[in-house]
């Protein structure tokens, strides 16, 4: 079943900051692994050489969890009101980390938002430590290699080798407020969206705004769904409607790509991991360019599923998204039901032993057919569902 999981979108808004960062190495080239388990790319850094886990993360700048700022005993510099995509707001504060080193490069002074990573069940599963972000990613050149996992740095873009048939990707910052979230135009069936971000932080895919693309959209060719399907920093909004569509054409700088599906929600629009992971992707902020190798030809042209998505709250499997005109809501599956058993598998237990390994590998990823047994309001009740083509 595809996209299972709730898309872990982290995006921070509303903070303005000016960066000075000094380099303890030049001519430099380095490589670093990194886990993507769970569709967004984590990496080691360190601090005051003890290592941490960092996402690494083009659509937010740094964040040092709550946690490590009381570890590092690092003193807030400042306050701002965050907001996240799903428009729940915090003030936080901002540090000052003397250093921050990757793959033995040091980036010293570097201002960090100190935030709690564990507010939601989702992000809490990356076990983050904290956020390398745009603030940071600014001072060196990155490849991000996903057929490999690992990520690449260096000071000089001779370093890496870019084939003439590298697409090219012109993305702007706004330097003088200090948001270095790369910015780039989105062109679908020929109508241009400006402001997307190109973020490592979102394991979607290409996400885009419903109201403005509705009407270069093929009903024949789309889906509705409904429910909660983002987690972002500071927890979980509302219900939303979204739409999947296959599109004819994409353009995203030198890209073009024809017949690929699509998500239009209400929220910010980005590109993530899900469209990026089939390309090694080189940014470049002293160029304002970034570079996509294609790696593997498997962007999604066909959905299929069971007609629901889940999520895990309070230590249960909940219907989280439900699809429109699906088999699944004409039973009458509805948002909210608790999900008990399918065929052999019994979901309480499953999220009790390991409910992050449960989101990572929820066993209906793998059937065709399944038998539901599922919770209402104390009410158990069951229904069988075939896996369905929702968009061919």
């Amino acid at each position: 079943m595809k996209k299972l999981c709730t898309y872990l979108v982290l995006i921070f808004v509303s903070s303005s900051f000016i960066t000075k960062k000094e380099l303890i190495e030049n001519q430099y080239i380095k490589e670093i692994p990194f886990n993507f388990d769970y569709g967004v790319p984590i990496i080691k850094a360190s601090i005051n050489d003890i290592e941490y886990n960092f996402l690494f993360d083009t659509g937010m700048p740094t964040v040092l969890s709550e946690n490590i700022t009381k570890e590092l005993k690092l003193k807030s510099i400042r306050t701002v009101m965050g907001m996240d995509v799903n428009g729940n707001k915090k003030e936080e504060s901002y540090v000052m980390v003397d250093e921050i080193s990757i793959g033995e490069i040091g980036f010293k002074q570097i201002e960090a938002l100190s935030t709690d990573l564990s507010t939601g069940f989702e992000i809490g599963c990356l076990n983050l430590d904290g956020v390398i972000g745009n603030n940071l990613i600014k001072n060196a050149i990155w490849e991000i290699d996903y057929e490999n996992k690992v990520i690449r740095l260096t000071d000089n873009i001779d370093n890496f080798k870019i084939p003439e048939n590298a697409a090219i990707i012109k993305f702007k910052t706004n330097k003088k407020k200090g948001y270095y979230s790369p910015s780039i135009d989105v062109t679908v069936n020929k109508k241009k969206r400006k402001g997307v971000k190109f973020d490592t932080g979102s394991n979607g895919g290409i996400k885009l705004p419903l109201n403005f693309y509705s009407s270069v959209l093929d009903d024949n060719k789309s889906v509705e769904y409904y429910g909660k399907a983002a987690a972002a920093i500071y927890g979980k909004g509302e219900n939303k409607n979204y739409v999947d569509s296959k599109v004819n054409s994409i353009e995203i700088g030198g890209l073009h790509l024809q017949n690929k599906i699509v998500t239009f929600n209400e929220n910010f629009p980005t590109v993530g991991n899900q469209f990026l992971k089939n390309f090694k992707i080189i940014i470049s902020y002293d160029e304002n360019k970034i570079y996509m190798i294609t790696q593997k030809e498997s962007i999604s042209t066909i959905l299929e599923n069971f007609g629901f998505q889940t999520s895990v709250n309070g230590q249960k499997a909940i219907i989280a998204i439900i699809y429109k005109n699906s088999n699944a809501e004409k039973k009458g599956l509805q948002l909210g039901d608790e999900i008990i058993t399918v065929n052999d598998f019994n979901f309480r237990e499953l999220i009790s032993k390991d409910a992050c390994d449960f989101l990572l590998n929820n066993p209906i990823k793998k059937m065709d057919l399944i038998n539901i047994n599922y919770s209402r309001n104390g009410d158990v009740q069951s229904l069988e569902l075939e896996k369905e083509t929702l968009i061919d």
